[in-house]
């Protein structure tokens, strides 16, 4: 009995910490496991446990974050950057970019890849504390995955940095141009010119930098139109100026538009699809068509590609090269 009580009491003060709870003691590793046969208990992490509900009642930036909180409670001297970085900073709440523990050092000589933890050379490093961890600062953090990760994955990540900072591009941009001699700095510059934080998604942002690899012009994020029904506001993703002066404009239909409390409004899919269809009749209203588009056409690219060409966006930069040409990303 008083086993059970030792691991109740494991399992309450990792929850309060908001971190994994762990074996201490012979014998616990053995009474975990069998709680986590009988489904009472999920194993994110190997040797480290956590109570099934409270797992599933978490959203994947909070799973995040209770990953990264436990590996830094073992190691508090660690300093999270990059990919790392950003997910405690909430600027990406991607699960597949997690694979790797990314950390800053101010040795030289402890860079490199060991296990599941990667090491970055970080001679200025700017150390900020968020929810009880130590990252790089927000600025660091978006100039870091700009240089080391892969375009669409990096305009995400700087968008909602630079959303939840409330900093224009211009102050990444700032901050790009004041470094020398980094690893990947013209791809961090290319990013820093090219990002809008008007993007109010990641997945807005993923589509403009996938339009602009395959030479698209760069678009006006949430552009304002006057509704010509009742006067008001109408917002659209993307709005493109044709050769010719003629405008159009590009909407990402994502899943969470329709599901997302958050931004449904409380509405079901009906009402919220009948809104957006109010919308669109409202631009075309005003003489300007509308190409719509989801995420699996912009990951596959083709489909995406496709709807552009046939909406007559220009694309004045079809084949040329950029920074970020044959560049392989390996930071996930």
């Amino acid at each position: 009995m008083r086993q059970h009580i030792r691991i109740e009491q494991l399992l309450t003060q990792a929850e309060q910490r908001r971190t994994f709870a762990k074996a201490e003691r012979p014998g616990d590793r053995h009474l975990l496991d069998r709680r986590l046969g009988a489904g009472e208990l999920v194993m994110p992490v190997k040797g480290r446990y956590i109570r099934k509900p409270l797992w599933d009642s978490l959203s994947y930036g909070d799973r995040i974050a209770y990953r990264l909180r436990t590996i830094c409670r073992e190691h508090p001297d660690w300093v999270l950057s990059g990919v790392s970085a950003a997910a405690i900073h909430r600027y990406t709440s991607s699960m597949y970019l997690q694979r790797y523990v990314h950390i800053a050092v101010t040795d030289p000589h402890q860079t490199g890849k060991r296990g599941l933890v990667v090491a970055h050379y970080t001679p200025d490093l700017q150390v900020v504390v968020v929810d009880g961890i130590r990252v790089t600062s927000p600025e660091q953090t978006m100039f870091d995955c700009a240089r080391t990760l892969d375009f669409p994955t990096a305009m995400s990540i700087c968008t909602m940095g630079l959303r939840a900072t409330g900093n224009p591009a211009a102050s990444l941009q700032d901050y790009c141009a004041a470094q020398r001699r980094k690893r990947g700095l013209p791809r961090a510059r290319f990013v820093a010119e090219h990002v809008d934080p008007m993007c109010t998604n990641g997945g807005e942002a993923v589509s403009l930098a996938v339009s602009l690899e395959l030479g698209f012009a760069q678009p006006q994020c949430q552009r304002q139109f006057i509704s010509p029904i009742d006067g008001g506001a109408i917002y659209a993703d993307f709005t493109w100026t044709r050769d010719d002066g003629s405008l159009v404009v590009g909407e990402l239909d994502g899943r969470e538009k329709y599901v997302n409390p958050a931004m449904t409004g409380g509405d079901d899919v009906v009402a919220v699809t009948l809104r957006e269809k109010d919308r669109e009749t409202e631009i075309n209203m005003l003489n300007i068509p509308v190409v719509r588009f989801q995420m699996v056409h912009v990951r596959n690219r083709t489909p995406f590609e496709q709807r552009l060409v046939a909406a007559q966006v220009p694309r004045p930069n079809l084949g040329k090269r950029t920074p970020f040409t044959g560049y392989v990303c390996t930071e996930y």
